[in-house]
């Protein structure tokens, strides 16, 4: 039976899935960025440097220094580039943050059926949910805590619309509850009737 502890329950994991999600979205977009922003740094240099070095044209014997200093320049920035990993981080981020979308869908598909109309019980499918996220808890690299609360999270990730429409289906009569299940009977096909993952959602 889907109650209100369940329902509370549905509600929470659905929060905390679309918080992550975007946190390790805004993480992956963000390393990406300095991905490039490094890597661009890092040709600019070599570019210039280059140039220098066949340059023939020479102002008080500085050339040399400019271009030792160009050089390490270049040399920095591509450490930095390699040495963080931007690339790599960026993907594995953007990885987990659609596995956070996905397990979300799975959670929207059966929040949007009214309770009294979902064919999924309660039990075996909040427990699938924590499985995912626990396994996925397990996998995914950690953000910094500091990051976290200074560019990847917004106050805003942690509200879910599942609370505002359980707090609606209270008022619904049973016609409307039907409607509710009618519009949504492609999520029906997500669970067998015993509650087990179809072969599709398995693969």
């Amino acid at each position: 039976m889907w109650g209100d502890y369940e329902n509370e329950t549905l509600i929470h994991y659905h929060s905390m899935t679309k918080e992550n999600k975007k946190k390790y979205h805004r993480a992956g977009g963000f390393h990406n960025s300095l991905y490039s922003l490094f890597g661009l740094l890092s040709i600019l240099a070599s570019t210039i440097a280059s140039t220098i070095s066949w340059s023939s044209e020479t102002e008080d014997n500085k050339q040399p220094l400019v271009l030792s200093t160009i050089t390490t320049i270049s040399a920095i920035t591509a450490a930095i580039q390699n040495f963080y990993k931007f690339q790599e981080n960026s993907t594995n981020y953007i990885t987990t943050s659609k596995s956070y979308a996905k397990i979300q869908n799975k959670i929207e598909c059966v929040g949007n059926i009214h309770p009294e109309y979902r064919t999924v019980k309660s039990g075996i499918f909040l427990k699938k949910i924590q499985d995912k996220i626990d396994l996925l808890s397990d996998s995914r690299i950690e953000l910094s805590s500091v990051a976290v609360s200074c560019i990847y999270s917004k106050k805003s990730d942690k509200n879910s619309y599942l609370l505002e429409k359980h707090e609606k289906f209270k008022t619904l009569n049973d016609s409307q509850k039907l409607n509710f299940a009618k519009n949504n009977e492609v999520s029906m096909d997500m669970f067998s009737a015993s509650g087990e993952e179809s072969e599709s959602e398995i693969s």
